[in-house]
């Protein structure tokens, strides 16, 4: 959402897919973004045949992510920039399936996050799309669900989201990735976010 993870991600895909004979097309990109490891292997292992290889593949997958994501980790275009406007004005907290520390790493190369909650997937019970980590996200910031935004690029994180009774502003990597949310943005520079986000009295979570 707010940094190019996803890229190192899909680097990763490609090439389970290609050991196994098999090409990633855009539906298996949008089922696996957002999901937590566990989903991830689970997902592999159906989609490439290999139902007793859950396990292996998602340490597979995460092991190529690692390889790739130093060379193609970059912010989001728009993201530096509303990030240092909305934790200038509003309580922000960045809600993610990835364990608290990678997140943390990862973010702290591009953001400044002082004030900024995180919460992985580590903190919580289950992993998006149940709610947990978005109530976790509330409860550290004492925002109503009601009052807060959340930016979502996913089908498994706007689920989460709209779960917890956030309202949800989707923000999807494909112009033709469709999912439930009450507003939808082509990129985190649209005037339109900065408008809602920056003009209401709500808070920001991711």
């Amino acid at each position: 959402m707010l940094i190019t993870t996803e890229v190192a991600w899909d680097l990763a895909y490609d090439a389970i897919f290609a050991q196994h004979g098999a090409a990633v097309d855009e539906a298996d990109r949008d089922r696996l973004r957002g999901l937590d490891l566990t989903a991830v292997g689970l997902f592999l292992a159906e989609r490439l045949h290999r139902p007793a290889s859950s396990s292996a593949l998602a340490e597979e997958a995460l092991d190529l992510m690692r390889s790739h994501v130093d060379r193609v980790i970059a912010p989001m275009p728009g993201a530096t920039q509303l990030v240092a406007e909305l934790a200038g004005t509003r309580p922000v907290a960045v809600a993610s399936n990835a364990p608290t520390d990678v997140v943390e790493a990862h973010l702290r190369r591009f953001f400044d996050l002082s004030g900024v909650v995180i919460v992985g997937g580590d903190m919580v019970d289950a992993p998006k799309p149940q709610p947990d980590v978005y109530l976790a996200a509330c409860a550290a910031l004492a925002s109503d669900p009601a009052d807060t935004w959340a930016l979502e690029d996913s089908a498994t994180g706007a689920a989460a989201a709209l779960a917890a009774g956030l309202c949800v502003v989707g923000v999807p990597h494909t112009a033709g990735s469709f999912f439930p949310c009450h507003m939808r943005v082509g990129s985190l520079d649209d005037p339109h976010l900065r408008q809602a986000l920056l003009g209401e009295t709500t808070s920001g979570t991711r």
